[in-house]
């Protein structure tokens, strides 16, 4: 089964937080999933050991065990799997709703930061479109996002944000990915010598 048609379970937030917990780690999931999830969108793909090594250094060099290595891998393959499938399926990682909206908004403005950073991490292009470059400035003027009050209308415009920043998120990878495609296509073609 390749990566595309095996269908892997998601990582929760807390899944991930626990086993972060059970390391003694720095760190935030939402800034693992950011990370991930900007070098994804950019268009890297690093070997497995290199992401894992990379989450190690970003806890404070922890040395992962089996539990939070077979997490990470997850994270990984499925949250590749979302984006290419393209069928509005991502999740930005955050805290589940039960939990406090200053904790959710704290998570969001940290995963917006580390997309911005993983997405630096895997351009292998200089040159981007002005939407991504759009979605970058929002992203960075999202990860000072503070929760003031715990209300309805506080609630409403998180949801409102977690849901641009995931239809963003797609948007950018959706960008580069075809981008990708239509230069590989075209590479090689043209003049050919006889």
């Amino acid at each position: 089964m390749t990566l595309a048609t095996e269908s892997i379970v998601p990582v929760a937030f807390d899944e991930l937080a626990d086993r972060m917990v059970e390391l003694g780690g720095d760190g935030h999931p939402a800034e693992i999933h950011g990370y991930i999830s900007g070098v994804l969108s950019a268009g890297g793909r690093p070997v497995m050991k290199t992401w894992l090594e990379q989450v190690a250094e970003q806890m404070g060099d922890k040395t992962l065990n089996d539990a939070m290595t077979e997490v990470l891998t997850r994270l990984y393959k499925s949250t590749l799997q979302q984006l290419e499938a393209g069928d509005f399926s991502i999740q930005v990682l955050l805290p589940d709703d039960d939990e406090s909206l200053a904790q959710r908004t704290e998570s969001l403005g940290t995963w917006c930061q580390s997309f911005i950073s993983g997405f630096g991490q895997g351009l292998s292009q200089q040159n981007v479109s002005d939407m991504v470059e759009d979605v970058l400035k929002d992203f960075a003027e999202i990860s000072l996002i503070e929760a003031t009050e715990e209300n309805e209308e506080s609630e409403k415009l998180f949801v409102e944000v977690s849901e641009f920043v995931r239809m963003a998120w797609l948007a950018v990878f959706n960008d580069l990915h075809d981008k990708s495609e239509d230069d590989s296509s075209t590479a090689g073609k043209g003049s050919t010598i006889h």
